[in-house]
């Protein structure tokens, strides 16, 4: 009995700390996002603030590019995101359910390219896209977002195909259907907690990426949010209560994406973990 309440308590411990040191940033941006420029930094520091305002909200959704920018990582994060599953989700079904030679060696090709970190091929992606004429274009940011998360999205979409049993695709073809239609009927329905894993991933990754954004989108209509809230950094000073308000702003998408996809979200991830 002793060891068990040990045990429960040693447990809520962990779960606690986690939660802190995951709800901290968060805490702290809300805190200073609601507090006014006099109360930023009074000593002693106020977790509560003394007089709540808005205008740190205002003064962020009032600035001019502020919407201009949501809107450009709103497409650019979209239209990646439906890229990469619709490519990985046939390039997976080929590599699990088809035979071809080299199929092996282009599975550790792709594993091998998310050893590279994104500033080593941020360059060669910059001189491609340059080459392109696609600088300053949705286009081109969405060409280098490809680059680096078709390969993951390949491989968890691969795990999930790998847990789903090929006689349900065989039953369906002896009844007539042919390959595209038993892919279509069958096997995208079942695969959908891990297209839905798979979107979150690649959805979260392009939106709050900076180092892309901030090199392939050099003219400030094209900026995307977590470039453009660098506005709000000056030479001299920084409006910390606006910059933290628009940051808790550019959460609030993610937020609402993940409350609506939260069953697929953990399903696909607890299947992605005992399958493959």
């Amino acid at each position: 009995m002793t060891q068990r309440i040990a045990y429960g308590a040693g447990y809520a411990i962990a779960i606690a700390l986690l939660l802190f040191f995951v709800l901290f940033p968060f805490m702290q941006m809300l805190s200073t996002s609601l507090k006014p420029a006099d109360e930023m930094f009074t000593v002693p520091t106020t977790w509560i603030p003394e007089h709540f305002t808005l205008d740190n909200f205002k003064a962020a959704l009032n600035y001019g590019n502020f919407i201009t920018y949501f809107l450009n990582s709103l497409a650019v994060s979209v239209i990646t995101c439906v890229l990469v599953i619709v490519i990985a989700v046939l390039a997976a079904y080929g590599f699990t359910r088809l035979e071809f030679p080299g199929r092996k060696l282009l599975l550790n090709m792709i594993l091998v390219s998310q050893m590279f970190c994104i500033s080593a091929i941020v360059v060669p992606l910059y001189k491609l896209v340059g080459s392109l004429h696609l600088l300053n274009s949705y286009a081109g940011l969405v060409l280098a977002y490809l680059a680096f998360t078709v390969p993951v999205a390949i491989w968890l979409l691969r795990s999930f195909l790998l847990g789903i049993p090929h006689d349900m695709e065989e039953a369906a073809m002896m009844e007539g259907a042919s390959r595209i239609k038993a892919f279509f009927h069958v096997i995208v329905p079942l695969l959908r907690p891990g297209i839905g894993a798979t979107a979150a991933y690649v959805f979260l990754i392009t939106w709050q990426e900076f180092l892309f954004a901030l090199v392939f989108m050099t003219k400030q209509e094209f900026r995307t949010l977590p470039v453009g809230i660098m506005d709000f950094k000056g030479q001299y000073e920084t409006n910390w209560g606006t910059m933290m308000a628009a940051s808790l702003l550019i959460s609030i998408p993610v937020f609402v994406l993940f409350l609506f996809i939260q069953r697929q979200l953990v399903a696909g991830l607890t299947e992605g973990a005992t399958k493959g």
